[in-house]
């Protein structure tokens, strides 16, 4: 008999049956400040992408199907881009936006601090800071920053948790009520399912397990609309955004440093404007850098936007963990899909020595 064998697999079933524990223990204290409070604030961060848009949608909507006496609105600091209008998301957004005074809860979802929130942060702060908040996110670098903290690093998208959430409480809710009515409504699943989808790149990254795979058949159960996803954020791309992935194609340049090899591209804020493409979308840059991750043998990739004073660059792995480079550049995010930026005049001639001290 393999003691150390059977000791491991039970100290494994102890720490899951812990976490099913605590996890159920943080969602009905979710519950909780949700019944007490009147005005709900749900907020995505800034340049907000799929998973922190979906989130947002998702809660946003459960929230209004089950407390319709409740005021419920949504923030973003910047206009979601534009390949999200078909959902007609009901968001506000803006740089000067601010929150109702008489805001008693605030759903922060998909932000690692509440710097990430921007001028939605600096303009509402002293609101911000004094009012309970709901911190739900999958960064490894969140600094769990309120009063209930729900952050699961391992998982591959924010919406993932928010599946967990919702159902964890519409079952409680629906026996401890002894009601049969579902507040998981289609809209919901499909907004869940698209942000998993987008996060994961089609479940390609390494956190994509089976337990994704199983949220995302259980959500198209529930009436996700698969195929409407396919169809807007997959296969739907304009002429101009094809002629923007030409360029970067042809910029693909190789680096080889410590036993290290990486490709990177670049566009410019000219490009986009050249091509009457919209420079303050951020969604350009995600499918851009999605195929530049595709080249063999690459250890990591990364696509930088040149903008003036406000470059960004976007790195993507397979395995080698482009978190640590985006730490050198003050950033912190995932192992395998890192962000940062350089607020400072830079050029694309820059970018391979840039790149080198990165290495060094």
């Amino acid at each position: 008999m393999d003691i150390k064998n059977i000791t491991w697999k039970l100290l494994e079933k102890w720490k899951n049956i812990k976490q099913w524990f605590d996890n159920i223990t943080n969602y009905m204290l979710i519950f909780d400040y949700i019944k007490n409070a009147k005005n709900i604030s749900i907020i995505g961060h800034d340049k907000i992408d799929g998973d922190s848009l979906g989130s947002v949608l998702a809660v946003s909507k459960w929230l209004k199907n089950k407390f319709p006496d409740k005021k419920i609105t949504s923030y973003t600091n910047k206009k979601p881009s534009s390949v999200f209008d078909f959902l007609n998301p009901e968001i506000q957004f803006g740089e000067n936006l601010t929150l109702s005074e008489d805001t008693d809860l605030l759903i922060i979802l998909d932000s690692a601090n509440l710097e990430r929130l921007w001028d939605l942060y600096i303009n509402n702060k002293e609101l911000i800071e004094k009012t309970n908040i709901i911190n739900i996110d999958h960064h490894i670098s969140n600094t769990n920053f309120w009063k209930v903290n729900i952050v699961e690093w391992n998982s591959p998208a924010t919406t993932q948790i928010i599946y967990k959430i919702l159902t964890t409480l519409e079952w409680n809710i629906n026996n401890l009520i002894n009601q049969t009515k579902n507040w998981f409504d289609k809209d919901i699943a499909t907004y869940l399912l698209m942000w998993i989808l987008t996060d994961t790149n089609n479940f390609t990254i390494p956190l994509a397990n089976e337990i994704t795979l199983e949220i995302a058949s259980d959500l198209i159960k529930k009436w996700a609309n698969k195929q409407l996803i396919i169809d807007k954020i997959f296969q739907s791309k304009s002429v101009e955004q094809l002629k923007l992935q030409g360029l970067v194609l042809n910029r693909i340049k190789k680096i080889e440093k410590n036993n290290i090899t990486t490709y990177f591209s670049y566009y410019t804020e000219d490009d986009l404007i050249n091509l009457w493409l919209d420079p303050k979308d951020s969604w350009i840059w995600r499918a851009l850098v999605s195929i530049i991750n595709q080249i063999d043998w690459a250890d990591f990739v990364s696509l930088w936007k040149i903008k003036k004073n406000d470059n960004s660059i976007s790195f993507r792995s397979k395995e080698f963990d482009v978190n640590a480079l985006a730490n050198k550049l003050g950033w912190w995010w995932h192992k395998n899909a890192a962000w940062a930026s350089i607020k400072e005049p830079f050029k694309p001639e820059e970018i391979e020595e840039k790149i080198i001290s990165l290495l060094e």
